[in-house]
């Protein structure tokens, strides 16, 4: 089995994450619960973002997250 590559994403999406985070526990799976927190914690690229990426941000769960301006 080959390891896969974190999910590369704008970095403002991923501070977002990491604020939800904070907020909502591990428990991220629940994508409704995060696009609604990201929106009253003020990350609204992040609810864009796993709008428009469902299938990235499942495999991010899995693989993790990585900034896109990171090396």
């Amino acid at each position: 089995m080959s390891e896969r590559e974190p999910v590369r994403v704008p970095a403002e999406v991923l501070e977002g994450l990491r604020a939800v985070r904070r907020h909502v526990g591990s428990n991220t799976l629940d994508v409704a619960t995060i696009r609604y927190f990201a929106n009253e914690r003020g990350q609204g690229a992040l609810a864009v973002w796993i709008h428009e990426h469902p299938e990235e941000y499942g495999l991010g769960l899995l693989d993790g997250f990585q900034a896109e301006d990171e090396a």
